[in-house]
């Protein structure tokens, strides 16, 4: 009973942590002719939601809570110049300041 107990536990705590991390900075709005970013330390983030941007023009400070994703249905069918703008991923916000 003790070991299916230890077992249950360990997974529960697995699924928490490996929960996706949301992280909260304070980010400069970037935009282009490849997209919307937000710079942080030098580093841009592409994001996926940009209509949460739409009020933000460039230059812009704001504090982002965000987190990390792997792809973007949003981005998928938008047609971008074929300049190239090197970024650290996506990201999507999930909260402005």
């Amino acid at each position: 009973m003790k070991k299916s107990l230890s077992i249950t536990t360990v997974a529960v705590l697995l699924t928490l942590f490996s929960c996706k991390r949301e992280t909260n900075k304070t980010m400069t709005v970037v935009r282009d002719c490849t997209g919307t970013y937000l710079r942080m330390d030098g580093k841009d983030f592409q994001v996926c939601n940009v209509g949460k941007l739409s009020l933000f023009s460039t230059g812009t400070t704001v504090n982002a809570t965000f987190r990390k994703i792997d792809n973007c249905k949003r981005l998928e069918d938008k047609v971008v110049c074929t300049m190239l703008h090197p970024n650290e991923g996506l990201i999507e916000i999930v909260k402005l300041k």
